[in-house]
């Protein structure tokens, strides 16, 4: 358990310095956008992958040799006795030849790491040489080298990315927003021990800590992160030399990243670099492995890992008869689906690295939280294996520098051991992360925006202050959701009242059951009709229901649930539109769409339970199950669960008006069915009488008008 000590000593910002870290980004910026037009100038590469290789390789030689007193990239490198180009190419080589951790020798040659430039090509390296004129002076070095440096690779590269590479979503979804990063780094060590965090942050025994992991490291945002978090308090216990030797052993033995990208290696090395120690321990392999020279790699990492921070590819699809050494392939599921996505494997993944007690902090897309089917037999399976700490709702702007808005929530929590804690669960929706992603020209760009609320839900996630923002919930092992919005969407008051129902309270399941009964129109005569019922034919303000004639060889697929005389149908499609009606008695036995819940009542009045679910309090409730962003819906089954806003003897004493009212609307529809057809009996005859020239009312039919006209006027 995390103490306040902890927490205090790493809030969400560091130290900056505003003036130093612009003048900075601006000029990285320069030079990175100078290399991107000079390469682009140059037509030898055939993609903007190619591109951002030759990138990566040329900016790691770059500092690595800066740090170490070399020259860097400079203009002395064309007046070398080599032609310019061959000078550049050595350079790269001899770099990567005397730097590349350990880790990679064996799975990467230095072949790989080769300049592609022809020893031909002298203008163009000259071209090259001079874009890093801007980053090439002295102090440059070591003002942004070291952990309370600028975060230059994942704001500025990170920018660079978006811009330069707009239509690669590959590339963007490797890049976890800063902000992001920062408060999952610190909420992970606020997480620790009081014993492992002191053991971290000493520069000989860290190394017996443990590791620290991001198994899909992308550019090694999170592992630079861990380094910043904990310099200031490493250099206020040892001092700058005790600094630098931490900083040595962390790098070596206690982070480790992997990644299937190559690319991502290279930008890892190159983050990692800005620390003074090229020995990182990176590896060029794929995580899920089980079989194979990569297995060799994640096998070994069982058992052993302290703490996983990571922002797993959501959406690579896997075959599932490939994946049977997972339990969640073999065991767990109830269904055979014929693929599982990458983020259901990784989360059995990590549990298995982890050391009991061992921490997972991860970002992870809503439905692995909220879903049905396959993403709740995960969530049973994983149960018995880990203690859910918290889970933080972030907003879907987060990722919209990547060109997505999907919704995700940070999920923490702990490997168990024997012993049972059972502690609150902390809660908590992010609706602010302090920027707004605009866009011009098809660029995106982050621009900061508002309050991060981030800042606020640190303190209470690491139980280091009372909670205002979230909200600590006891849940059972067998909850059917995880998320933040099922469990504190919630007003207090509602939740209270919920929690501690009193015997007055009502609920929808005591007053309403759900129809089962389904139908398909298909099935029977091609050529017959039936009267389909989809959610535009639902007036919200009057209840009223109306259909349309289709005939059965026509039938939408969603057509399928038979409805009776007096049933509520409610939209789960968009409930925050309460799009609610009554089934009048002239569509007994239609049809209505997949996209609603029928609630047949009982001891209660139709009218009564749609004006009920109606109201804000009803609303709120169904609202907390929504799952999804752009199409939310709801689950049916949520309804049985409302509580209604009023006490069982209100019903009672309202039964009797709503019985009045719905027997005034079907006296309504009467009349106007009525009306409508004197209306169409008109018409018909003033056509006769223009053809024969006769009087075109008939005295009559002009008199029934009259009459139903006089009925509607009673009836309001």
């Amino acid at each position: 358990m995390s103490t306040s000590s902890v927490c205090e000593s790493l809030p969400l910002y560091g130290r900056h310095e505003p003036e130093r870290d612009e003048y900075l980004r601006s000029v990285v910026a320069t030079t990175l956008g100078e290399v991107r037009e000079t390469l682009h100038r140059s037509g030898c590469l055939s993609s903007r992958h190619e591109a951002l290789d030759e990138i990566s390789k040329l900016l790691f030689a770059h500092i690595i040799s800066l740090q170490n007193g070399g020259p860097g990239i400079s203009t002395a490198l064309g007046k070398d006795t080599k032609s310019p180009a061959k000078a550049l190419k050595d350079f790269i080589s001899k770099i990567y030849s005397r730097h590349l951790p350990i880790s990679l020798a064996h799975e990467l040659k230095p072949s790989d790491f080769h300049l592609r430039l022809k020893d031909s090509e002298n203008f163009f390296a000259d071209e090259i040489i001079s874009c890093f004129d801007g980053i090439s002076n002295s102090q440059f070095p070591a003002c942004f080298s070291g952990p309370d440096g600028a975060d230059i690779l994942n704001d500025v590269f990170g920018q660079f990315l978006t811009d330069s590479f707009v239509d690669e979503k590959e590339l963007g979804q490797y890049l976890t927003p800063t902000e992001i990063v920062r408060f999952m780094s610190r909420l992970g060590i606020n997480s620790l021990s009081r014993q492992d965090f002191e053991t971290l942050c000493h520069p000989t025994n860290c190394s017996n800590f443990g590791i620290i992991l991001d198994p899909s490291c992308g550019v090694g945002s999170f592992l630079t992160e861990v380094l910043k978090s904990l310099h200031i308090e490493v250099l206020k216990r040892h001092g700058r030399d005790g600094v630098d030797d931490w900083v040595n052993k962390m790098v070596r033995s206690v982070l480790v990243g992997i990644d299937k990208s190559e690319r991502m290696i290279r930008l890892s090395l190159t983050n990692l670099a800005l620390f003074g120690s090229p020995a990182a321990n990176l590896h060029f392999a794929n995580s899920l492995a089980r079989k194979g020279l990569d297995a060799e790699i994640t096998t070994g990492l069982e058992g052993k890992v302290k703490l996983i921070l990571t922002n797993p590819p959501f959406g690579a699809e896997f075959p599932r008869a490939s994946l049977m050494e997972y339990k969640v392939a073999s065991e767990w599921l109830r269904r055979t689906p014929k693929t599982l996505d990458s983020e259901i494997i990784f989360l059995e993944r990590y549990i298995d690295w982890l050391t009991p007690e061992g921490t997972l902090i991860a970002i992870v897309p809503d439905s692995i939280l909220t879903n049905r089917g396959i993403y709740q037999d995960l969530r049973a399976g994983l149960s018995p294996r880990v203690e859910l700490r918290s889970v933080i709702s972030l907003p879907p702007v987060t990722f919209g520098a990547a060109g997505t808005t999907t919704k995700t929530s940070v999920l923490h929590l702990t490997k168990k051991t024997k012993m049972v804690r059972r502690d609150k669960v902390y809660f908590s929706i992010c609706h602010d992360v302090g920027y707004e992603i605009t866009t011009r020209a098809s660029l995106r760009k982050k621009v900061s925006k508002g309050r991060n609320d981030l800042v606020e839900i640190l303190p209470e996630a690491s139980r280091d202050r009372e909670t205002w923002i979230g909200r600590l919930v006891n849940i059972s092992p067998t909850v059917p959701r995880w998320d933040a919005t099922y469990h504190v969407g919630l007003s207090n008051e509602i939740a209270d009242l919920i929690e501690n129902p009193k015997e007055t309270d009502i609920f929808v399941r005591e007053v309403a059951t759900l129809s089962t009964t389904r139908i398909d129109p298909r099935r029977f005569n091609a050529s017959s009709v039936f009267f389909y019922i989809e959610i535009s034919d639902v007036d919200s303000g009057t209840l009223g229901v109306t259909a349309k004639a289709i005939q059965c060889e026509q039938a939408p697929s969603r057509a399928r649930k038979l409805v009776r005389t007096g049933d509520v149908i409610v939209s789960t499609v968009r409930p925050e539109r309460r799009t609610i009606g009554v089934v009048p008695r002239e569509l007994d036995k239609a049809v209505c769409s997949t996209g609603f819940a029928v609630l047949q009542c009982k001891r209660i009045e139709s009218t009564l339970l749609a004006r009920l679910l109606q109201s804000d309090f009803a609303n709120e409730q169904i609202l907390r199950n929504n799952i999804g962003i752009a199409y939310p819906a709801v689950n049916e089954e949520c309804l049985l669960d409302i509580l209604l806003p009023l006490s069982r003897k209100d019903i009672h004493a309202l039964q009797e008006e709503a019985n009045r009212i719905r027997d005034l609307r079907s006296k309504l529809i009467q009349e106007e069915r009525m009306f409508s057809k004197s209306v169409d009996q008109l018409i018909s005859s003033w056509h006769t009488a223009k053809s024969s020239k006769q009087d075109p009312i008939p005295h009559q039919l002009y008199r029934t008008m009259i009459h139903h006209q006089q009925h509607m006027v009673d009836f309001d």
